[in-house]
């Protein structure tokens, strides 16, 4: 099963311990795996040199400063970029970005992430592939507020405004993954490159792209978007959405998906402990 990393990095002189984290993980459990690096401005100069040091599938780009979200979103498009200009497919795709790598407040995140999400690979990916419908695999979610005004927007193709088409036939399931931290399988990214043209890879994009509207490609397609905790930050019931979305575009297939949580705690995302903290 081939896999691969789209490793969004931003990361400061002085911190550049927080990649070696990265890098040492992905020893672990992605040393088969390709690894598209994209670097954002800003970031130490010492970063490449670190990089070349491990001996990893490792494929390193820089964001151009004009089209520089001033988040993970402008690597992840680049990597994205690379990607498609690989002409490779892969079973999975891995959206990493260095968590920490301009502040120490996000540290206990950044060790969470790798410890539950990155390590589990082999976890994950055995998920994949036995529920072939599943198009995304996330662990905090947090609910799509209609009542709110969101800085979020489209870029080329609709998936946060919702639009039904031909392409996109069905409703978002209108939740997010929270940390922009989460894998997908082929089919949605292989309906991503069919539908965005130079366009979308030229725009300078909202920084919670890949956040808030990136992930609704799987729902908008007709995947499903697997979240493994049942809460969200604020304390909602997400099995309610998913299971709005299953009904709303009758695809009742995915039913036994439903309340199929491997964690049901309550968390705080600004104040420690974060996560793994029951109400």
């Amino acid at each position: 099963m081939a896999s691969c990393v789209l490793f969004a990095c931003s990361i400061k002189p002085g911190r550049e311990f927080v990649l070696r984290l990265f890098l040492d993980s992905f020893v672990n459990v992605h040393k088969q795996s390709d690894i598209y690096i994209g670097i954002n401005p800003h970031s130490s100069d010492e970063l490449v040199n670190i990089i070349n040091e491990y001996e990893l599938n490792t494929f390193v780009y820089h964001v151009d400063p004009n089209l520089y979200s001033e988040s993970d979103a402008s690597a992840y498009q680049l990597c994205l970029k690379a990607l498609l200009q690989s002409e490779k497919e892969y079973d999975n795709y891995w959206f990493i970005h260095t968590k920490s790598g301009f502040n120490s407040h996000s540290d206990y995140l950044r060790d969470w992430y790798i410890s539950n999400f990155v390590s589990r690979k082999q976890e994950i990916e055995l998920f994949f592939s036995t529920n072939p419908g599943v198009g995304s695999y996330g662990i905090l979610g947090l609910e799509y507020d209609t009542n709110r005004i969101y800085q979020e927007h489209d870029v080329e193709i609709s998936l946060w405004d919702n639009n039904i088409s031909k392409d996109l036939p069905y409703t978002h399931a209108k939740f997010f993954y929270i940390h922009t931290i989460y894998c997908l399988s082929k089919e949605p990214i292989k309906k991503f490159f069919n539908l965005v043209t130079d366009t979308w890879f030229n725009t300078k994009l909202n920084r919670y792209y890949f956040e808030g509207v990136f992930p609704f490609l799987v729902s908008r397609s007709g995947y499903f978007p697997y979240l493994e905790n049942r809460f969200s930050m604020n304390g909602a019931d997400l099995l309610h959405y998913i299971d709005s979305w299953i009904k709303e575009n009758s695809l009742n297939q995915y039913n036994y998906l439903l309340n199929n949580f491997k964690t049901e705690y309550t968390f705080n995302q600004l104040q420690p402990p974060y996560v793994n903290r029951n109400a």
